[in-house]
C-alpha cells in the first residue's frame, strides 16, 4: 500500500490530485510552519484572459504552524474567487450541479486556511467519487516514518509540473480557446468533465509518479 504525506492545498492542481490518487493513504501535514507563495493558499482557474491566478490573504508569522494560519476577511479576496469561479466556469457543463456546493463553504467563511483547504478536499473526493485513508500529523518531524513517501513541499506553483514526475497533461474540452491550460486547479477539471474527472486523471499519471 503507498502512502504519502503532504501538505493540504487550495482546491489543489491535476497534478496534486493524481498524487492523492496515487497513494491509498495520506498524512496531511498541518504542524509545519507556514510557507508562503505554496499552494497552501493559492490555485489557478481558466479565464477568458488566461489562466488566473487567486491567493487567499492570510495571517501568520514565522513561528505560525500551518494549522494555526487565519484567513484575512478583511481583503475582497472572497468576492473575488467566487467572480472568477462564476465567470470562468458558470457556463461549463457540470457548474450547475456541483457550484452550490463550493459557494457554501466559501459563504461559511472558516477561520483557519486549514479547515477551508480540508472542506474544499472533502468536497473535491466526494465529486471525483474517490476514498482515502486521510490522516492528520500530530507532531512534526523533519524525516518521516518508513513506508510513507515525504511529498512535503513537493509540489509548487513556482516549479513547473514537467519538473515532477507526477502529471502528464491528458487534454479535456475547456471553456477558452483552442490551446489547452494543463494543470490548473481540479475545479477546472470537475467543472468540465463531472463524473469522467477520475477517468481524466487516471490518464493524466506519469507512469513513474
Amino acid at each position: 500500500m503507498k502512502k504519502i504525506v503532504i501538505e493540504p492545498h487550495y482546491l489543489g492542481s491535476l497534478e496534486y490530485y493524481i498524487a492523492i490518487l496515487n497513494a491509498e493513504e495520506i498524512q496531511l501535514e498541518v504542524e509545519d510552519h507556514f510557507i508562503k507563495q505554496t499552494y497552501r493558499n493559492r490555485c489557478y482557474f481558466n479565464s477568458s484572459l488566461g489562466v488566473k491566478r487567486l491567493v487567499i490573504p492570510v495571517k501568520y508569522n514565522n513561528r505560525t504552524k500551518s494549522k494555526d494560519v487565519t484567513i484575512d476577511y478583511y481583503q475582497s479576496w472572497l468576492r473575488d474567487h467566487w467572480g472568477a469561479f462564476y465567470s470562468g466556469y458558470g457556463k461549463a457543463p457540470f457548474y450547475d450541479f456541483f457550484a452550490d456546493e463550493f459557494k457554501m463553504i466559501w459563504d461559511s467563511k472558516p477561520k483557519y486556511l486549514y479547515d477551508l483547504n480540508w472542506e474544499m478536499m472533502t468536497l473535491c473526493l466526494k465529486l471525483l467519487q474517490t476514498d482515502r485513508v486521510i490522516k492528520f500529523t500530530s507532531n512534526y518531524h523533519s524525516s518521516i516514518e518508513n513506508g510513507y513517501l515525504d511529498l512535503r513541499n513537493r509540489i509548487l506553483p513556482k516549479i513547473s509540473f514537467e519538473e515532477r514526475d507526477f502529471y502528464l497533461p491528458f487534454p479535456y474540452i475547456q471553456n477558452f480557446g483552442n490551446n489547452f491550460a494543463p494543470n490548473l486547479s481540479i475545479v477546472d477539471l470537475l467543472m468540465s468533465e463531472g463524473s469522467g474527472s477520475t477517468e481524466v486523471l487516471m490518464n493524466s499519471m506519469k507512469s513513474s509518479g
